[in-house]
């Protein structure tokens, strides 16, 4: 194999064990795969109404999921201690670029400095280390979309991430479709 060869990496593809409506499986890419990788990529398509990382009631079982990277973590609300993440939210039509194919709503910070960011149209979402972000919520979908996140650091253990297993999701916002 040639040195140009070894720059061209199979992704890891991460299948839940039951699918989740909504989404597909995930790619994914970092230094697990290449050691001299900068970032640890996501990539996935919406494929209708979707929440991410929102939590669990309070009956509910927390879930542990353990990541292709060794990395635990849940579809709980995170923080990233040492390094900043974008996300990107595109649609697949290429007759209308402009248009994202559903209603997104990215919930930024917590407390009174949550911000919640509401668009539909493509939007990177821009989340700066040590700032709490999700959940998200994918709504009125019409087509599928693409989000691609991209964080600042080889890994999720790199970048410090912490998940907060003591969240208990607002009831009013599970329920949201």
């Amino acid at each position: 194999m040639n040195s140009a060869e070894n720059y061209c990496i199979k992704m890891i593809l991460k299948k839940d064990r039951e699918p989740i409506r909504g989404k597909s499986p995930v790619y994914m890419f970092g230094k697990e795969l290449l050691d001299e990788a900068a970032n640890w990529v996501e990539i996935m398509t919406v494929t209708d109404d979707f929440m991410m990382m929102e939590g669990t009631s309070k009956d509910e079982e927390k879930i542990v999921h353990i990541g292709p990277d060794g990395h635990k973590g849940g579809p709980y609300p995170k923080w990233i201690h040492n390094a900043d993440k974008t996300f990107f939210f595109y649609g697949t039509d290429p007759d209308h670029p402009e248009d994202l194919g559903a209603h997104v709503e990215f919930h930024l910070g917590e407390g009174e400095e949550e911000q919640i960011l509401s668009f539909e149209e493509p939007r990177a979402v821009f989340v700066p280390k040590g700032l709490r972000h999700g959940p998200v919520y994918v709504n009125g979908f019409r087509k599928n979309l693409i989000i691609f996140s991209v964080l600042g650091a080889p890994s999720r253990e790199d970048a410090g991430i912490v998940t907060d297993f003591d969240y208990v999701a607002d009831e009013a916002k599970l329920s949201r479709k």
